[in-house]
C-alpha cells in the first residue's frame, strides 16, 4: 500500500508539473506572422488607395 500512495504522489507531481510546462509554454509563444505576399495577384494598389484605407481605418468618432 505504501507504494501505491508514492505512485500516486508521483502521478500528480508529474500532472502538474505537464501543467505547468504548458501554461508557460502558451504564454511565451509568439504569434506566428501572416504574409499576404502574393494574395492580391494582378491588383495595383495606388497611393489613392493606401491613404483611403488610413483614413477609414483611423477614423475618430469626433
Amino acid at each position: 500500500m505504501d507504494i501505491y500512495k508514492k505512485i500516486q504522489a508521483l502521478e500528480k507531481e508529474l500532472f502538474n508539473l505537464k501543467s505547468i510546462i504548458l501554461m508557460r509554454s502558451a504564454i511565451f509563444k509568439t504569434p506566428k506572422k501572416v504574409s499576404l505576399k502574393g494574395s492580391l495577384k494582378g491588383i495595383k494598389v495606388h497611393e489613392q488607395d493606401i491613404e483611403k484605407a488610413k483614413k477609414s481605418l483611423f477614423r475618430t468618432g469626433g
